[in-house]
């Protein structure tokens, strides 16, 4: 499956307790995490003001999943994680035609200097970045000689191979497995390519056992050494 070029970001903050939601309180977090979801990658830029309060967090204390911070950005106060799609602990879901990634922002704040103070709350984000399933994706022109990897698994998965025993006029399969001494065994091996370009079949072994193990014994070889018909060399054989 390949994904759209672009993706889109979904931030879900955390829904503010009972008693901040009351007039008066301000919720839980302000819009201070913003997601930019690339063909790969995906940016996340964390106002160091996370709550809006006045107050910078510590780089060292907020991490997107297993991830650190990637670099500071003094001109806006703001930490930024770059990173690919699947580091840092991200899962990814299948949701009907889109492809989710989710992410964790977590902030776990620690104490300055040696006082056993926290100013601030913990506080997770999550985080989704979303991608059509069934588009097909290229940074430059298409050329005529480009396959879109959707028509090629496509035609991967088309490839029907059977090995059937037939019926003396090679018309239907036959409808037992059994022989008689001096029987003829007409043996059909096919490949079914609907939306394919033209195949040649070849066989490279064939073993008969009594049962549905080609490692079985007794055995008997027909086909081997990358297609040859050793039967044919027994004597009397008619192969």
């Amino acid at each position: 499956l390949s994904k759209a070029k672009a993706g889109s970001a979904v931030v879900n903050y955390p829904t503010p307790s009972p008693e901040l939601q009351q007039p008066g309180f301000r919720a839980l977090l302000p819009q201070t995490v913003a997601a930019q979801c690339g063909e790969s990658r995906v940016v996340v830029t964390v106002k160091r003001d996370l709550f809006g309060i006045g107050q910078l967090i510590k780089a060292s204390d907020v991490r997107l999943g297993s991830c650190g911070v990637t670099r500071l950005d003094d001109a806006t106060q703001s930490v930024v994680f770059d990173a690919q799609l699947q580091e840092c602990g991200s899962t990814l879901m299948m949701v009907q035609d889109t492809l989710v990634y989710s992410f964790t922002l977590s902030y776990s704040p620690t104490p300055n200097s040696n006082l056993p103070i926290v100013r601030t709350n913990a506080a997770q984000v999550g985080i989704e970045c979303r991608y059509l399933r069934l588009h097909n994706v290229s940074s430059n022109a298409l050329k005529p000689t480009w396959v879109p990897f959707t028509s090629t698994k496509l035609a991967e998965a088309a490839l029907d191979f059977s090995l059937r025993l037939m019926t003396d006029d090679w018309l239907t399969q036959r409808t037992s497995n059994v022989y008689s001494l001096g029987d003829v065994m007409n043996i059909e091996a096919s490949v079914d390519g609907t939306n394919h370009m033209s195949l040649r079949l070849f066989v490279d072994n064939c073993v008969a056992t009594m049962v549905p193990d080609k490692n079985a014994s007794p055995r008997y070889l027909f086909i081997d050494n990358s297609g040859c018909l050793v039967d044919a060399k027994v004597s009397g054989s008619g192969s």
